[in-house]
């Protein structure tokens, strides 16, 4: 039980949020067996869980509001690099329709349900139609290339 409540805590000390649990999987199994739950495990360290999927938002260093974690980590990515960006962008066609980060005339997204919800994968098929159709580029980002190890710098190495 130790051994997973200090590996919480010591991921919240060099990171300053508490680990989804595909950064800690290592973990995740013997929280889920100690505590019966991840969100439990974390409880149990201290810290308040994330129970609902974007229940909570997060503002980035720059100010700008996110809809999840990795959102928050993508916007920090491109701040600390100097990379001008805008969120929650309209697609062209869908004003309700919106874009999590445009740089310069490339749309990023950050598509982390693909694979699991049907009505989610509707969205990102039509969003990379629309890309096709109006012609400009859209950079998908998945759970695994921020998690467990963050791999913005090869997914993103157009802009660095």
């Amino acid at each position: 039980m130790a051994e997973v409540i200090n590996s919480i805590k010591k991921f919240h000390g060099l990171n300053g949020r508490i680990p989804v649990k595909k950064e800690k999987y290592d973990m995740y199994k013997k929280a889920r067996n100690m505590f019966g739950t991840w969100n439990k495990a974390i409880e149990a360290a201290g810290y308040k869980p994330n129970p609902v999927m974007f229940a909570n938002k997060y503002t980035a260093t720059d100010g700008h509001q996110c809809d999840s974690m990795a959102e928050m980590m993508v916007d920090d990515w491109l701040h600390s690099r100097g990379i001008p960006h805008d969120r929650s962008i309209p697609y062209p066609e869908f004003n309700k329709l919106t874009c999590d980060f445009v740089v310069s005339k490339t749309f990023i997204e950050y598509f982390g349900l693909e694979g699991e919800l049907e009505e989610y994968d509707k969205l990102v098929n039509l969003k990379r139609k629309l890309s096709k159709k109006h012609k400009f580029k859209l950079i998908g980002i998945k759970p695994s290339d921020l998690f467990p190890k963050n791999k913005l710098d090869k997914v993103l190495r157009k802009f660095i």
